[in-house]
């Protein structure tokens, strides 16, 4: 009896193969490409919230005087100092991926900038924006930027300010005096009785006034604070004050030692770095 045995396969069924091997790499790839896409969209994302949040930050510090924003362009976005982009003392640019977009943007007032005010950190243009695949209406990051300034992924907002562990980081001193004729600025700690008096050089008795961040050992504990001056004039002078929590734990008194020799009390910080109060020579208190 003869026995037929078949040897390899016909040209039906390779087609078939690689048919199926064809459909599998491209649904591989699409699923590749697919997960790439999210993957940048989320990078690009929370990049935007970072520069957002940076922009708010050096507001809220005062830093150079100066309202900072950021404005959106369709592939890039700016940083900027100043009261608009087009006149910004200075900017940086961030460009977006090439397959992410910046879209739907809606904030109030219209327009594309959101401006940070100095000190306070408020914006007048609250609203929200879409950062999405290019051409995607279902691949999307939608930001939101509210009244306060925060900034952050729309539906996950974080806690109402009354809901916040509050504290003393930021505040500025709005006074009916001078400092132009001023000669020191004065730090006088609590437990133990510690008195550090910074020497306001002939060149920072102007509106640029800037005591850099100093470092004073109070007992065995480095404090670090700043002082500098928002504006300066004859018979008004705004000053901001920055105190982190995180390097400060011991009650502070700023003065400034005036032309006719006295120290005049501006701030009174406690140890619990929550609360702080106006010296009797201190205005009006702002805080962010």
């Amino acid at each position: 009896m003869t026995k037929n045995f078949r040897k390899g396969f016909t040209a039906l069924e390779i087609i078939i193969a690689l048919g199926i091997i064809s459909l599998l790499g491209a649904l591989s790839l699409v699923s590749f490409l697919n997960s790439r896409r999210v993957g940048e969209l989320v990078t690009a994302g929370n990049e935007m919230l970072a520069v957002l949040r940076l922009a708010h930050e050096k507001a809220v510090a005062g830093q150079g005087g100066d309202p900072w924003g950021v404005r959106l362009a369709g592939n890039a976005y700016y940083l900027f100092q100043g009261v608009s982009y087009g006149s910004a003392v200075s900017s940086v640019t961030y460009i977006v991926p090439s397959s992410i977009e910046i879209a739907n943007i809606a904030l109030a007032g219209g327009g594309q900038e959101i401006l940070f005010r100095s000190v306070d950190g408020i914006t007048d243009q609250q609203g929200t924006f879409t950062v999405r695949v290019r051409g995607s209406t279902a691949q999307v990051f939608n930001v939101t930027i509210d009244r306060s300034g925060r900034a952050y992924q729309t539906g996950t907002a974080p806690p109402a300010t009354g809901a916040r562990s509050l504290d003393t980081r930021h505040r500025a001193f709005v006074f009916n005096w001078g400092i132009d004729d001023a000669t020191d600025v004065r730090f006088s700690f609590s437990n133990p009785t510690d008195v550090h008096t910074v020497v306001m050089t002939p060149a920072a008795l102007r509106a640029s006034y800037d005591s850099g961040e100093r470092s004073f050992v109070v007992g065995s504990a480095e404090q670090v604070m700043r002082v500098h001056a928002l504006s300066v004039a004859a018979g008004a002078t705004t000053l901001s004050i920055d105190r982190d929590c995180r390097k400060n734990n011991k009650k502070v008194v700023i003065a400034i030692r005036d032309s006719d020799g006295s120290f005049k009390d501006i701030a009174i910080y406690e140890a619990d770095c929550r609360t702080v109060t106006v010296g009797a020579y201190g205005g009006i208190m702002t805080e962010p």
